[in-house]
């Protein structure tokens, strides 16, 4: 049974139920980024209160990231056979208890094992919204639904960093993980209340998934070319993002003379574009029932913009580096349609445990491009601006990668009405 022969009769009431279902599990998306960004802000008080260093710290929040990842393939696959409403509200609950065990944390290790426990729970969101949104909405709706989950994405991750420093200037950080806490518990309510059960074809499509093991489905999914090549370009656009715009632009507009004020300024335009970009990239994907010409432009976009900031002679205008970057964004931003790429491409049995590979492989790969680059300067012993310009090229070759996946993917990827 395919997702166009399964599709549910769209009533108001179905699609009111259905847009509410998938409402909140993008809220506890939005949940999951704003608990796992929070460290950002608390970060030194939390160093002073456990007695640890910031090296130390940064361990303690890199924890989540990696335990995250490495549980997004389990996660997609445990969601396709147990569907979403199972799986959500407990999910949220664990959330919540690792959040208040980080509150009453009292070193090093026990801090480790909350965020770790936070990143295994977590793991769940992002591919449980995506879930719903393939088996709930209307097919021709789903990309434009991804990418409003990216949206939320990047609201959670600005609430965790921005809004959680508004906290600690009233209240500690302990108390801000309670609080945390006490916000879990409440999206997993509100996931229970409104996910309910599943469509007719969420149901055929566990049952497909039940039927066969663990290692069966995952071999299904990535034997599939088109599955590959997603996570490939998945991979290029977010070592893009948090290797490049998430670390080390900054070390960059430093080296062309830039105080770190600056820097950090003009870097927030790249995520600003990230933002605006996903749910303009899916409602064209899905108003043009096209997925792949979009996201070539957008890596060719991406491409141009970072050789551009690149090759600047210092110092260029405030306004053109900004530009530029917040152009860089919206290049990346179109990354969204990898999801609804790789979804096309496997069974409806198939398509949590391919949301999950895709983002399993698109932040281990940005986790590395954070680290590479460091190793080269440290290795070099030289951080020049020349020699920033030369190692950091090292992203316009990660896009080029991307962008020749992309263009070997399926040319006809065409989006049913």
């Amino acid at each position: 049974m395919t997702d166009e022969q399964s599709q549910p009769r769209w009533d108001t009431k179905t699609k009111i139920v259905s847009w509410a279902a998938w409402a909140a599990a993008t809220l506890f998306v939005l949940y999951q980024l704003a608990t796992q960004n929070s460290i950002g802000a608390m970060k030194a008080a939390m160093g002073h209160d456990l007695s640890i260093s910031m090296m130390e710290v940064g361990i303690v929040s890199a924890t989540f990231l990696f335990v995250y990842a490495v549980m997004q393939l389990p996660a997609g696959m445990l969601l396709d056979r147990y569907q979403p409403r199972r799986l959500l509200p407990p999910a949220a609950l664990g959330v919540a208890g690792a959040a208040w065990l980080l509150s009453i944390s009292s070193g090093f290790w026990s801090a480790v094992a909350a965020r770790a426990l936070m990143g295994a729970f977590a793991a769940v969101a992002f591919p449980g919204a995506g879930l719903i949104a393939r088996r709930r909405l209307p097919a021709k709706n789903f990309a434009l639904a991804m990418g409003l989950i990216d949206l939320a994405f990047g609201a959670g991750a600005y609430f965790g960093e921005f809004g959680v420093s508004k906290l600690m200037a009233i209240q500690s950080w302990q108390d801000t993980m309670v609080d945390f806490a006490f916000v879990g518990v409440g999206i997993s309510f509100i996931c229970w209340l409104f996910i309910g059960s599943t469509s007719k074809r969420g149901q055929h499509a566990s049952a497909e998934a039940l039927s066969k093991p663990l290692r069966q489905s995952m071999a299904e999914v990535w034997s599939v070319q088109q599955v590959r090549l997603a996570a490939v370009t998945a991979a290029a656009m977010m070592a893009m993002l948090f290797g490049f715009g998430g670390l080390w632009d900054i070390s960059l507009q430093e080296a062309f003379g830039y105080s770190l004020e600056q820097s950090n300024s003009f870097n927030t335009w790249i995520f600003i574009g990230v933002a605006i970009m996903p749910p303009f990239a899916g409602w064209a994907a899905d108003k043009w029932r096209r997925r792949r010409p979009i996201l070539l432009c957008g890596q060719a976009v991406s491409l141009l913009a970072v050789l551009i900031i690149l090759i600047l002679p210092a110092p260029a205008p405030s306004w053109f580096i900004a530009g530029t970057l917040l152009v860089l964004g919206l290049g990346i931003g179109t990354a969204v349609l990898t999801f609804p790429i790789a979804c096309d491409a496997v069974s409806p049995a198939n398509a949590g445990a391919a949301i999950g590979m895709v983002n399993a492989v698109a932040i281990l790969s940005a986790g590395i491009f954070q680290v590479v680059p460091g190793l080269v300067f440290y290795f070099v012993s030289d951080s020049s601006l020349l020699i920033m310009q030369v190692v950091l090229g090292i992203f316009a070759v990660v896009m080029v990668i991307g962008s020749i996946a992309t263009w070997k993917m399926t040319p006809c990827s065409v989006v049913p009405r």
